[in-house]
C-alpha cells in the first residue's frame, strides 16, 4: 500500500478495506496475494442454435436462462437473430468410464484462417463504405452459423470447460458493457434494435425506443454479447464479501450487454460511428437502471456514480482516501471517474485543479499511428508545503 506496508484483509479482518479491495480499480495499492475458492476441473457438453430474436424474447423469462446450467447469447441487430449457446457439466466419472467422450466441434468460418482474413477485409471496406455493413454482417453470420433458423443450425461438442468457454475476440476492438436487471433485457434489445434499424410504426419489431439521438448514417458491428449472472447467490453486504463498487443489482440476477466495435487492421471506424453508437447505448443503459463495467469504455461522471452507489460510493472513497492520502496510486483515470475535477486557488491567486501530492498527471494526448492515442503523464511536480 502507499505507506509501504502489506496488509491482509478479509470479511473478518479489515472488512472495509476488503470490500473496497474486491474491486479496487487500482486505487488502493498493489494486490500481491489472493485466496479464492474454485471448483474441480470439469467438462461441458454444449450446443448452440440460431433463432429469431422474437423467439428469444418470448422465452426470456421461462425458458432461455433455465434450459441449462450455462447459457450465453449473441444478438445480431441487423438480421434480428440470435445465437444461443447452452452447456451442462459432465461428471468426471462419465468421461473416465467412456460413457461420454470428448468431441471437438467443427471449425467455424471466422475461426478459420480464411474467414479471419475475409471478415477483417470486409470490415476494412466498410470503413470507406459504411452502408455495406448490414450486408457484411448478414453474409458473415450465414457463413459462421448458417442462413436458416432452428435445429438445422445446431452445433455441439463436449470439451474441457476451459476450452468450451473460450471466445475468439478476433480483432482489436472498442467495447462498452453495462449491467442491467435481467428482466429488462428484452426491452433493452428491442429498443436498441428499433433505433439501429430506424424502424417506423408498423414495421415488424417496432417499439418506441425513446433514444434522443439520430441513427441516420450510423452503421455498427455485431454482435451484442448477452450474458447473465447472479452475484447475490454467493455475496452480499451482510456476508461482507460484496464489493462496494459491484456493478450488479443487489436484489437479483444481472444481465450484461456488451456493444463491440471492431478496429480492422487497428483502424478506427469512420464518421464517429463508435462515439455515436456508444452515446446512444449508454443513454439507454442509464434509462434502464444500468451501471458500466469498470474495465470497459464508458462516459460517466463521479456525480453519477455517487448517485448510483450511494453509501457504498462514500465508503469506497473514504477507504481510498485513508489508504492513499497523497495519491500515489491516483492517475488521470481516477481523477476523471472517481475524484472529479475539483479546483483550488494557488498562492498567486490563480484558480487551478486541486491535485494530490503524488498524483500522476497526464500532460499530453496524441493520436497514434494507425489509430488510437498515446497518453503521456508525469507525477505531480507541485508538492504542497
Amino acid at each position: 500500500m502507499a505507506d509501504g506496508i502489506t496488509r491482509a484483509c478479509s470479511p473478518d479482518e479489515l472488512p472495509e478495506l476488503f470490500r473496497a479491495a474486491l474491486l479496487s480499480v487500482g486505487a488502493l495499492g498493489v494486490v500481491t496475494e489472493v485466496t479464492l475458492r474454485a471448483v474441480p476441473a470439469f467438462s461441458l457438453a454444449w450446443s448452440q442454435t440460431i433463432d429469431s430474436d422474437a423467439r428469444l424474447f418470448e422465452g426470456w423469462d421461462n425458458v432461455l436462462w433455465k434450459q441449462a446450467e450455462f447459457v450465453r447469447v449473441w444478438w445480431f441487430p441487423y438480421t434480428r437473430r440470435a445465437v444461443v449457446w447452452k452447456g451442462d457439466r459432465v461428471e468426471k466419472e462419465d468421461i473416465d468410464s467412456g460413457k461420454v467422450s470428448h468431441s471437438q466441434p467443427p471449425t467455424s468460418f471466422q475461426d478459420s484462417r480464411l474467414g479471419y482474413i475475409v471478415y477483417q477485409n470486409l470490415l476494412a471496406l466498410a470503413r470507406w463504405f459504411p452502408r455495406v455493413t448490414p450486408w457484411i454482417e448478414w453474409f458473415v453470420f450465414g457463413l459462421n452459423y448458417g442462413f436458416r433458423n432452428g435445429e438445422s443450425t445446431r452445433v455441439s461438442g463436449c470439451q474441457e470447460s476451459y476450452k468450451a468457454f473460450l471466445l475468439n475476440c478476433l480483432y482489436s476492438q472498442f467495447v462498452n458493457e453495462w449491467a442491467i436487471p435481467l428482466h429488462k433485457g428484452p426491452e433493452a434489445l428491442q429498443r436498441l434494435g428499433a433505433w439501429l434499424n430506424r424502424l417506423q410504426p408498423g414495421d415488424p419489431g417496432y417499439v418506441d425506443h425513446g433514444i434522443p439521438f439520430s441513427a441516420e448514417g450510423l452503421w455498427v458491428h455485431s454482435p451484442v454479447e448477452v450474458r447473465v449472472s447472479d452475484t447475490t447467490v454467493q455475496s452480499s453486504a451482510a456476508q461482507g464479501n460484496r464489493p462496494y463498487l459491484d456493478i450488479t443489482p443487489d436484489d437479483g440476477p444481472a444481465l450484461y450487454l456488451n456493444a463491440t466495435m471492431y478496429r480492422p487492421y487497428h483502424r478506427d471506424p469512420t464518421r464517429e460511428a463508435t462515439e455515436r453508437y456508444y452515446r446512444a447505448f449508454e443513454w439507454l443503459m442509464r434509462d434502464l437502471g444500468g451501471r458500466p463495467h469498470w474495465a470497459k469504455a464508458f462516459s460517466v461522471s463521479p456525480a453519477e456514480f455517487a448517485a448510483w452507489y450511494g453509501a457504498d460510493w462514500r465508503r469506497f472513497c473514504g477507504v481510498r482516501a485513508a489508504a492513499d492520502p497523497e495519491g500515489m496510486f491516483v492517475g488521470p483515470w481516477h481523477r476523471r471517474y472517481l475524484l472529479g475535477e475539483g479546483s483550488s486557488v494557488d498562492a498567486q491567486g490563480e484558480e487551478g485543479l486541486q491535485r494530490l501530492a503524488l498524483e500522476e498527471v497526464g500532460f499530453a494526448r496524441e493520436k497514434a499511428k494507425g489509430g488510437g492515442f498515446c497518453v503521456f503523464g508525469k507525477q505531480n511536480p507541485v508538492v504542497p508545503a
